[in-house]
Parts: structure tokens; C-alpha cells; sequence
């Protein structure tokens, strides 16, 4: 009887000892949102890729300890979560219920969308050769009021082709562009003939007039945010802010060990591939967090309520979530269900891609993000209500 106390004592204690140390990553994962990573680069600044993780461990240990006879220690993790509560209200969304709201297009409403749209899948990565088609046909069911894209391009010679046009026809008469890159056609395609170039970046399109179109450079290698405003009436002027920030850069070798590892587990580690891996999500990480600065300074200067939407590249709770969000709402933890997930490669708990307003001037009615095969990342789709008129 005395070794069989002993026994769950033991785990008793060694439990706590854990339940303490999963609260204090939990922790970390706070610290992490603050830090600001764009002096040094530093692995630390990943640590908020495992907040969902962390989130779920001292979920783990709640549980845990209701069902136990020291119920008490259940407090050491549901203080944690509450004193972390900015990082984690962003993870997972609950609205199940009032997720159905206004579907824009109409008075007193307003819908955006923002997708990458990965080139419109001019390498064909997605291996199907209707997939141009599905997006144009995919934009025009939704029919948002205003539609963002990164990753989107357009021919050297004329703006219109190839898919400016036909998505003007759909009934988007303005449009601005905000060019990233050039790049020869036939470095991505063997459908281009040699010479072809095309530029790359974002793109707004709207039903609504759009005027003094900015172009913010963040650093010197192409990223930028595309600043345009959008006059929906005289009362209703709203910042469009667009945004792809730098992605890691992993290569099909790359993609492979990720999805390798995830198959077979430790056996299919490889030190110098995993260090490899590691580097340039810190680097990646360490630019990030630069951009995210800049923006942050930009988007004080503005004088209209703002809507910041984009490829962010990062999770929710990171430094760069954190600042570029400021003092803006999250259209996901409003009206979103389950963890939003919008890249559907390496974790199923990726959101990277983002819809920002401001909660003074717009109210959430309506999130999603459909999970739609026809690019790398899913699009992300919201409808706002103006609070001035909401119960008129």
C-alpha cells in the first residue's frame, strides 16, 4: 500500500513539475510577441511558432487536474492562460453561432477578400491545368467589394494582360499594382516564349474609386506595402493597406524532409538538414520583424480608418502579428471557427494570412477561409458592417 502511494505520488509530483513547465512556455511564447527580434537575428523568435502547442499542453494539464482530487493545481495553468491572453485568443476561434451575418455587396456593407494567389499557378504546382479558370471563377462567385492579392503579376508590356482585364470584366473598374519583381516567364513556365517578362507584386481591385495610391517601400529588395484609399461615399473613406511579407524561401528539397519527418518521425532526421531548416526560419524571421517596424510607423501617418490585409508569413502571437496588428482588430478571432488555417503545406495550424480593421469605424460580420486547392495559401474572406449604420 505504502509503494503503491509512493508510486502515484511520484507521478503526482512529476506531473506539477511538468504542468509548471508547460505554463512556463506558454510564458515564453508571451515574451516572444514583445521581442523584437530585428537587431539580431535570434532562434528565440521562433518560439511563437509553437504557441498553438503550448496552448494545448496546459489545456492538457486543466483537464488533468479537474479530474483529480487537487483541482487547485488546475489554477497554475488557467492563470497562465489568462495572463497570456493576447497570444492565445488569436489561435483557435469558437463562432459557431452569428457567423452569418451580412454577405456583402450591399448597403452598409463591405467585403474583402485577400489571396495569394501564387502566380495564378503559372508553374502549374497545383498539377491542374484549369486552375486560372477555378480563380476567376472562385472571385467572381464571392464577388467581394474589394479584392486583394499578392503574388499577383502582370505582363512587361501591357498591365491588362493576362488576368487584369477579365478581372476588371467581372466588375472591378479600379485598380492599382505594386510591383515587387521581374522575372523571366520561362524561369517559371516552358509554356513562355523566350524573352517573356513579367512583373510581379500586389494588386487591388474594387468596385469602389480608389485614390492616392501609395507604394511604401520596406527595404531594399523589393518587399513593399501597397497603401491605396478606398472611397466607398462621402462618409465611408477607408486605408487599404496590402502586404506579402518575406516568406522563408524553402525549395522542393526542402518541403520534402519537412513532409518526410512528418511521415516517419525522428528516424528521418538529418542534423545538417534540420540546422539548415532552422537558419533560415531565423533569418527569415529576423526580416520579418524589420518590415513589421516600418509598417507600424507607416500606418501611424494615415489618416483614414485603416484595413491592413495580406501574406504575412508568420503566426498569430508572433512579433510580427503583434506589431503590425497594434491597436487593429483580427477578422478571424471575431467571427472565425477552428484554427483558420490559410497555407495548406507543412503544420495544419499555419494562419499566416490576415484581415486587420479598425474596430471604431467597422464591425466583423462574416469570416472565412474556404479550403480551396488552387494556390499555396487559402484566401481569406470578411464582411464588415459600418458602425454608424448598424441598426438603422
Amino acid at each position: 500500500m505504502n509503494i503503491t502511494s509512493s508510486f502515484f505520488g511520484l507521478i503526482r509530483s512529476i506531473n506539477l513539475l511538468l504542468n509548471i513547465l508547460v505554463a512556463l512556455w506558454l510564458g515564453l511564447c508571451q515574451w516572444t510577441a514583445l521581442y523584437n527580434p530585428a537587431d539580431k537575428p535570434s532562434l528565440l523568435s521562433l518560439i511563437s511558432f509553437t504557441i498553438f502547442f503550448a496552448l494545448l499542453a496546459n489545456v492538457f494539464y486543466i483537464i488533468l487536474w479537474l479530474f483529480s482530487k487537487r483541482k487547485w493545481r488546475s489554477l497554475i495553468s488557467i492563470i497562465t492562460i489568462v495572463l497570456c491572453w493576447k497570444i492565445v485568443a488569436p489561435i483557435c476561434s469558437f463562432n459557431f453561432f452569428g457567423n452569418e451575418g451580412i454577405t456583402g455587396s450591399t448597403k452598409g456593407s463591405l467585403k474583402i477578400m485577400t489571396w495569394n494567389v501564387h502566380l495564378f499557378d503559372l508553374g502549374e504546382w497545383t498539377k491542374d491545368k484549369t486552375s486560372q479558370a477555378r480563380i476567376l471563377k472562385f472571385i467572381k462567385d464571392e464577388n467581394p467589394d474589394i479584392l486583394c492579392m499578392q503574388e499577383f503579376y502582370w505582363d512587361e508590356k501591357t498591365t491588362l494582360e493576362p488576368y487584369t482585364a477579365l478581372i476588371q470584366q467581372l466588375g472591378y473598374p479600379f485598380v492599382e499594382f505594386s510591383k515587387e519583381n521581374k522575372l523571366k516567364k520561362n524561369f517559371i513556365t516552358n509554356q513562355a516564349t523566350k524573352g517573356d517578362v513579367i512583373f510581379t507584386g500586389h494588386a487591388v481591385f474594387s468596385k469602389y474609386p480608389l485614390r492616392n495610391q501609395q507604394r511604401y517601400p520596406l527595404t531594399d529588395k523589393g518587399y513593399n506595402m501597397l497603401s491605396v484609399e478606398a472611397v466607398i461615399d462621402s462618409s465611408h473613406i477607408f486605408c487599404i493597406n496590402v502586404l506579402h511579407l518575406t516568406s522563408v524561401g524553402l525549395g522542393r528539397n526542402e518541403m520534402s524532409y519537412i513532409e518526410e519527418v512528418k511521415t516517419k518521425g525522428v528516424d528521418a532526421q538529418d542534423e545538417h538538414k534540420s540546422k539548415s531548416l532552422l537558419r533560415k526560419l531565423r533569418d527569415a524571421s529576423f526580416i520579418r520583424a524589420g518590415l513589421a517596424n516600418r509598417i507600424d510607423s507607416l500606418k501611424r501617418r494615415m489618416d483614414y480608418p485603416q484595413i491592413i490585409c495580406g501574406d504575412f508569413n508568420d503566426v498569430p502571437g508572433s512579433y510580427v502579428y503583434t506589431r503590425v496588428k497594434g491597436r487593429l482588430s483580427d477578422a478571424f478571432v471575431g467571427k472565425g471557427i477552428g484554427l483558420g488555417r490559410t497555407y495548406q503545406h507543412i503544420f495544419p495550424t499555419l494562419r499566416i494570412d490576415y484581415i486587420f480593421y479598425d474596430a471604431d469605424y467597422l464591425k466583423v460580420e462574416k469570416y472565412k477561409s474556404p479550403y480551396i486547392g488552387l494556390s499555396d495559401h487559402y484566401p481569406v474572406i470578411a464582411t464588415f458592417s459600418f458602425k454608424d449604420t448598424v441598426g438603422l
